[in-house]
């Protein structure tokens, strides 16, 4: 009996049930979520493997294929298009996010049979569509299975010519803007090349350990001996990089506060706004709240951090992460940054600016194809707003911190450049004194951070880029 008839006798619930099935069917679902309604990526990952009863094992594998179709959604796209017999914006968003997700599987995971991708793929569509979609899916899945029995899907060497002309040649192979790619091309020369291999690759889970509730070499011991191997950071003490992917809320000591997710160079951003016990700070774009939750760490609980961020959905998140963390001096507020009046002076203002977030694709892969080059133009109008509201509340002597995780310098150097022209009673501030000793020195950023600001850019400098500047309000 033919194959495609014979699984016609499958009920959908009986599909359901499937091993492997719902791994994929939940990945399928995310990717459409991120396409149709714009959530990120990593949020509504989480918000999907919560809900599910899924084993560790399916839920790294669903994690995996998420990430890698987005990862390499253009090159997939690119194949789809030779392979569909209509355009591919016109295939409806559940059903190409499943020929994305099937397609990386076969490009990227030689250990999964090629006939369990291939029926898996027909299996969903069946939940999802009509008996016709899925002998389409069946049909472009086929046709690229033939292609790499043939060889003739083998990806190209990538290129290594640093010259803007390959801009759209390294774009498509690695899944990236071209717009992004010209300008890293343009600003980092080689270096470019290294920022753009990182991007492929899945970042490594950070944690940052509360200085209040434990030591970190004391967590680490904890780690060891639940299994986990970590390094310390080498930009923030506090921080462990595990070694092997894990959910962060099945570690020990997540639901007593014993750390924070949070990857070193944001983490560097507290430390460099450097609050002390006592103080009154705003945070002007807190949330999610990482940095929010670490300076009310160093300030030891004492003073005032007000969490400023526009989103209330967003805010509800750091209000979730200040209870497990028992931090009892931080007040969330829902406003607009560039308008916030807090009725009174502060003694420090921190501006994590929205931004293009290109100095983070590697950890926000939906990131490759939400952004437009139009939107960095935008996007420095805000950040020039929020910079200005900032120094407007903050006292004499007192210190503004601005940082975005963007490597672009329309949205770093060129934003804080332009703002002190205009703003006289400001200045720079060495901020060396921040970096843990010799590291200056290995990262080449003993002059830049002299004068005030420096570039993380990955991987040299970690596993996320920033930028970061300190200044401060004359007296």
């Amino acid at each position: 009996m033919d194959k495609t008839k014979q699984k016609r006798r499958f009920s959908k619930e009986d599909l359901r049930k499937k091993k492997g099935l719902k791994a994929r069917k939940i990945a399928v679902e995310t990717l459409t979520k991120v396409d149709l309604s714009g959530a990120y990526a990593n949020i509504a990952l989480d918000k999907a493997l919560e809900k599910s009863d899924m084993e560790e094992r399916d839920r790294s594998f669903t994690t995996a294929l998420v990430l890698g179709a987005l990862r390499n959604r253009q090159s997939i796209d690119a194949t789809l298009q030779k392979l569909s017999t209509k355009p591919i914006d016109q295939i409806k968003a559940p059903v190409l996010n499943l020929l994305r997700v099937a397609i990386f599987q076969l490009n990227e995971m030689p250990d999964i049979p090629q006939s369990a991708v291939l029926d898996t793929a027909c299996d969903i569509a069946r939940l999802i569509a009509h008996e016709g979609v899925v002998k389409f899916v069946a049909g472009i899945l086929r046709s690229h299975q033939r292609s790499i029995d043939g060889g003739l899907a083998q990806p190209a060497e990538p290129s290594t010519n640093i010259s803007l002309d390959q801009a759209e040649k390294l774009a498509l192979e690695n899944s990236l803007p071209e717009f992004i790619v010209r300008s890293w091309l343009k600003n980092y020369g080689a270096q470019a090349l290294e920022i753009i291999k990182h991007c492929q690759k899945a970042p490594r889970l950070t944690l940052r350990v509360s200085s209040l509730a434990i030591e970190t070499a004391a967590y680490k011991e904890i780690l060891e001996k639940a299994g986990i191997e970590s390094d310390f950071g080498e930009l923030v003490p506090e921080c462990l990089v595990l070694k092997k992917g894990a959910r962060p809320d099945k570690l020990p000591g997540f639901a007593e506060g014993l750390f924070a997710v949070q990857d070193e160079a944001a983490a560097f951003v507290s430390k460099v706004v450097d609050p002390k016990a006592g103080e009154t700070v705003v945070d002007l774009c807190a949330a999610p709240g990482g940095k929010t939750l670490h300076m009310a760490e160093l300030m030891e609980g004492k003073g005032r951090v007000m969490a400023v961020d526009i989103s209330e959905s967003r805010l509800n998140l750091l209000k979730e992460s200040r209870l497990r963390m028992d931090l009892r001096n931080i007040e969330s507020k829902s406003a607009d940054g560039k308008k916030f009046k807090p009725g009174f002076t502060v003694d420090r203002v921190l501006v994590d600016a929205p931004c293009s977030g290109t100095g983070v694709i590697a950890k926000r892969s939906d990131l490759r194809f939400n952004r437009q080059e139009e939107d960095i133009k935008t996007l420095s109008y805000i950040q020039t707003a929020l910079l200005e509201n900032a120094a407007e509340m903050l006292k004499p002597g007192g210190v503004l911190v601005y940082s975005t995780c963007s490597i672009e310098p329309e949205e770093g150097p060129e934003i804080v450049e332009s703002f002190l022209e205009k703003h006289s009673n400001f200045e720079r501030t060495d901020i060396g004194s921040f970096f843990p000793e010799g590291l200056l020195e290995k990262w080449n950023m003993t002059k830049a951070a002299a004068q005030g600001s420096v570039m993380f850019l990955p991987p040299a400098n970690g596993s996320a880029g920033f930028y970061i500047a300190r200044l401060v309000k004359k007296s």
